[in-house]
């Protein structure tokens, strides 16, 4: 019996895995598998973040914000310049205008930590 009393409490924290951060409430929401990972794209404004949603062992931000990226830009149609985050969650900085080209081509810039940049680069396969 005391199993059922925490039921609720567990399907409410599960539904909440792919839930946006306090900014991106209300965004619109889309979800896209690249290369193998998932994830549930968050877009508003000119601001994108891609929640990943699959398990993946030891996964390095590098690639990864790069599959994350053509997910932002499959959702949002634009373009994304400079990305930040972790392994579980992007945020993108995004470039709305003419000749935004096809989504699967990513030249953007991973800001981290301490002034740390590293170029994301995908081409088309």
């Amino acid at each position: 019996m005391m199993t059922l009393r925490f039921a609720p409490l567990l399907l409410f924290m599960l539904a909440a895995c792919d839930a946006p951060t306090p900014g991106f409430r209300g965004a619109e929401v889309s979800r896209h598998v690249i290369d193998g990972s998932a994830f549930t794209v968050h877009v508003k404004g000119g601001m994108a973040q891609a929640v990943r949603t699959n398990r993946q062992f030891a996964p390095r931000i590098g690639p990864l914000a790069g599959r994350a990226a053509v997910a932002m830009q499959q959702a949002s149609g634009c373009r994304v310049t400079r990305i930040a985050g972790d392994a579980a969650v992007l945020v993108a900085r995004l470039s709305c205008g003419k000749g935004q080209g096809r989504a699967c081509e990513v030249d953007a810039v991973l800001a981290g930590r301490r002034g740390l940049r590293v170029p994301v680069v995908r081409h088309c396969t």
